[in-house]
């Protein structure tokens, strides 16, 4: 066989090996530097996008960061959902992605068709968004990206293999929303995802237009999406819907909360730099009729670093909840999104850090997965043991609250009294009480359960009056609380106690922040008439 015939055959023998080796799951994690360090799980990774619209909705306009209304134009008849899902998948399956296919889908988020327009609008989108985040004071025209370097970002492949065969079995599913899907959370989704969950991206969107509106309304809308989107990742037969925990970064992190206080079917929530422990979202969550504290038991991991409005103490009222503390102190918020580990391709991409962002991530990512380990898949281990921490110098402070006994539902105290009766709710309490709950019952219930027994299950007053002497066993400086337990005594005749008990109600009245100032005048105008009247 001459020379020329051997190096044919060698050459195709090469090309055959190459197409077929491309065709495999990678064996080792460097074949992916956009991963970084962070070590893979048993699982290869699948990826892929659902577009779907709510049809009792409008749909909305593409909003950038501004407020400017652009790439205006959509053919969705509702209000669109872009959602992303990586998922557990069969090795050697699926087609190779670039992080260019994440980019690509920013474009797409209220505009479902796929063009080269969009494609470029994304990358225009890509590179402000990053410009704002390294420094929201920098003129409008500074160029933080070159189009070089977004090229260097774009080309690299990602572990995800676009519309891969589902791995078999159930697996517990992560919600991740973030206004920038899928590109800012993508390496920490598809890293979840090799260790056995579902991990899904999407962003929430405003009344109006695609922009998260920052206010008590922006928030219960956000989480409306969020449901809309749990629905939908319900019909993927690979999806265990009894395992879902919600992972959040920035405002999305008390969309969580919030979230997690609606509906139980929240098992777990970890705010990743996220906006909860501060005192500005604790007023938009306040604001929310549909946000209550109590109703918050799911654990909960807050990632943090040091930021001014930033105080785990913000978070310490949720006390039904175990809550566990990690401080991060040379991160920042946005650094724990890709950006961290794209830090060291293109180096202070969002600005100087004193720490080194990419460990920072990989060592947040890294703890994320120990506490889901933990809290959805029932892990024994300890999460922040000794070994670990004192192995990852970004992490300086851990501390751990845990949660106190909670008293049942309002289904189950009322089924109580109804077969019980109002012995067991006294009973309940004082067990709650010596458990080291101080405060069993939250103000929300008080109010609540005292317009239940008002129809026809209280005709003298007895239980109404009860009710109120366990209130203010636990609120002793409540307005509103002084107020209804001398109402509640002058109904049963009890005069004098009556008396000292809106004298109290008024002595507080202007200092209690729970009261608006609407209800302050009315109940003092109550109190002051009833005063006058038992004078005389």
């Amino acid at each position: 066989m001459d020379q020329n015939r051997i190096m044919e055959l060698k050459t195709k023998s090469i090309l055959i090996l190459l197409l077929f080796l491309g065709c495999q799951s990678p064996e080792n994690i460097t074949d992916y530097p956009i991963m970084g360090n962070l070590l893979t799980g048993e699982y290869t990774v699948g990826f892929k996008t659902l577009f779907h619209q709510d049809l009792t909705k409008n749909a909305v306009p593409y909003s950038d960061w501004e407020g400017n209304l652009t790439n205006n134009h959509t053919s969705e008849e509702g209000r669109q959902y872009q959602i992303n899902v990586w998922y557990p998948s069969q090795p050697g399956t699926g087609e190779p992605m670039k992080y260019a296919d994440y980019v690509n889908l920013m474009g797409r988020q209220t505009n479902f068709a796929e063009s080269q327009e969009q494609n470029e609008f994304a990358r225009r989108t890509f590179k402000s968004q990053t410009r704002d985040l390294r420094n929201i004071h920098e003129a409008e025209n500074t160029e933080v990206l070159s189009t070089e370097e977004l090229n260097q970002l774009l080309d690299l492949y990602v572990y995800a293999r676009q519309n891969a065969k589902p791995a078999s079995g159930h697996h517990p599913v992560v919600i991740y929303p973030n206004g920038s899907s899928p590109a800012y959370q993508s390496i920490t989704c598809e890293f979840l995802a090799s260790h056995g969950y579902v991990t899904v991206a999407f962003a929430p969107k405003g009344r109006f237009s695609s922009g998260m509106e920052v206010s008590t309304i922006g928030l219960e809308v956000a989480v409306d999406d969020l449901e809309f989107v749990l629905g939908k990742i319900s019909e993927e037969p690979y999806a265990d819907l009894n395992q879902v925990a919600i992972l959040a970064n920035a405002i999305s992190s008390s969309v969580g909360a919030a979230a997690i206080s609606r509906n139980e079917k929240f098992k777990a929530l970890i705010s990743l730099e996220g906006g909860l422990p501060s005192s500005f979202e604790q007023g938009l969550l306040d604001g929310s009729e549909f946000y209550l504290p109590e109703h918050i038991r799911a654990p909960m991991l807050f990632i943090y670093s040091l930021h001014p409005a930033i105080d785990p103490k913000f978070t310490f009222h949720l006390k039904y909840a175990d809550r566990y503390y990690a401080r991060f102190p040379m991160m920042s918020e946005f650094v724990m999104l890709n950006y961290g580990m794209f830090d060291s391709f293109i180096p202070d991409i969002l600005g100087a850090h004193s720490g080194n962002t990419k460990e920072g991530f990989e060592t947040a990512n890294e703890l994320i997965l120990r506490f889901l380990n933990h809290k959805i898949k029932g892990d024994k281990s300890v999460l922040f043991d000794e070994a670990f921490i004192e192995s990852r110098s970004h992490i300086d402070t851990t501390f751990i609250l845990p949660g106190i006994p909670a008293p049942p539902n309002m289904a189950v105290l009322k089924d109580t009294f109804v077969k019980e009766g109002f012995d067991a709710i006294e009973s309940i309490y004082h067990h709650l009480k010596s458990e080291g709950n101080d405060q069993p019952f939250s103000r929300n219930f008080y109010s609540d359960f005292r317009s239940w027994l008002a129809w026809k299950k209280d005709d003298n007053y007895e239980y109404r009056l009860r009710l109120y002497k366990l209130a203010f066993d636990s609120y002793s400086e409540s307005a509103r609380i002084n107020f209804y337990a001398a109402y509640y005594l002058l109904k049963t005749e009890q005069n004098e106690q009556a008396k000292k008990f809106y004298r109290q109600a008024l002595n507080l009245f202007d200092t209690d922040e729970e009261l608006s100032s609407d209800d302050k005048i009315r109940l003092k105008k109550y109190a002051i008439e009833e005063l006058n009247s038992l004078k005389k």
